[in-house]
């Protein structure tokens, strides 16, 4: 089988998270029967996900894969990957999952703030080494164009935590 790890395709994404999830396909269509009240063998929803001729996914059905990730796969980080995804890429629109705060704020928000920075610094760092590498044969194949998607998204999650920080500060 031919492993798809792209992460600028939002099926690709779907179908990836699906199969790492504890229970793989198969889980997931058990799933999917019992929520809809329709059977779906595991070899159909892996047609779906893959996009094989004849076959698509509904988002009626990726929005219960979503629910199923959230439960089996650890939460909404992972779950809504391929929604931040197909929104990105086919409508240019941006939604993040920004992890929560401590309950009532981080006790220092001005250390929370400098430990954000120095995160950002050490991902920019981390891009600059990725692109620089990426661009040196003035091609960006897959694997780094999906590299840097995420360490690009990376950035922008801790540029919405840095912010939150920011606005929670006493003047």
């Amino acid at each position: 089988m031919t492993s798809r790890l792209n992460s600028h395709h939002w099926l690709d994404v779907l179908y990836n998270d699906v199969r790492h999830a504890p229970g793989g396909v198969k889980d997931a269509a058990r799933f999917l029967t019992e929520r809809r009240g329709k059977r779906i063998h595991y070899e159909s929803l892996r047609a779906k996900l893959t996009d094989q001729e004849g076959e698509s996914m509904t988002f009626e059905m990726a929005d219960m894969l979503t629910e199923w990730l959230a439960q089996k796969a650890g939460g909404a980080e992972i779950a809504h990957r391929w929604a931040q995804t197909y929104a990105m890429v086919e409508h240019g629109l941006t939604c993040l999952d920004v992890p929560a705060p401590p309950e009532g704020g981080w006790p220092d928000e001005l250390k929370a703030i400098h430990e954000k920075v120095l995160k950002v610094g050490a991902t920019v760092g981390g891009l600059n080494a990725s692109t620089l590498d990426a661009m040196a044969d003035d091609h960006i194949d897959p694997d780094e164009r999906s590299a840097l998607y995420t360490l690009f998204m990376d950035l922008a999650i801790l540029a919405f935590r840095g912010a939150r920080n920011v606005s929670r500060v006493q003047c």
